[in-house]
């Protein structure tokens, strides 16, 4: 009776582990599929070429990271057009007096365009140049499968800084021309 006993309690503690085991691999392909998803969708956004990116940390180069939840800024992509207004901290090589201190560009023309899309790695790039009033601009985007970002400008004019963000969907129908 002591055996029987002993030999359902043994078998209990070794079943246990293999339907745990079963719970994990499920759990980890619901997330895989999740992160699929959440790729194939931000996927779609790059692709429409209507999105917009709203920078919450700055990263000057040579200095400490910013927060930017309250210093605004964002770069609209907006079919064969861009706009940007972003903050800008660092230093300015040839800027002119009583220039404006952040990097901007109104609605201009996307030059030299480039889209990367690794599947495997859940990871798109994307990079163009903008000209801005006294400046031209290079901007890779490093978008990750969520829709987080991180973006490098680099300025003809300025050291190069970098952000992180996220990119999400134009609101207005009429940027989306």
């Amino acid at each position: 009776m002591k055996s029987l006993i002993g030999l359902l309690v043994l078998s209990s503690i070794l079943v246990l582990p293999i339907e745990n085991a079963n719970a994990q691999s499920k759990k980890k392909k619901n997330k895989k599929e999740r992160r699929m998803e959440q790729f194939v969708e931000t996927q779609k956004l790059v692709d429409s070429k209507a999105f917009i990116f709203v920078p919450d940390r700055a990263f000057p180069q040579g200095g400490r990271s910013i927060d930017l939840t309250t210093n605004y800024g964002f770069i609209k992509v907006m079919n064969t057009e861009t706009e940007g207004d972003m903050p800008f901290f660092g230093r300015g090589f040839s800027v002119p007096y009583g220039g404006d201190g952040g990097i901007k560009f109104d609605k201009t023309a996307i030059k030299d365009e480039k889209l990367e899309i690794n599947e495997k790695k859940m990871r798109i790039s994307y990079s163009f140049e903008a000209a801005g009033e006294n400046d031209t601009f290079r901007i890779s985007m490093d978008i990750s499968y969520s829709g987080s970002a991180s973006v490098t400008v680099i300025s003809n004019n300025r050291s190069s800084i970098s952000y992180n963000g996220e990119i999400s969907e134009l609101e207005d129908e009429q940027d989306k021309e």
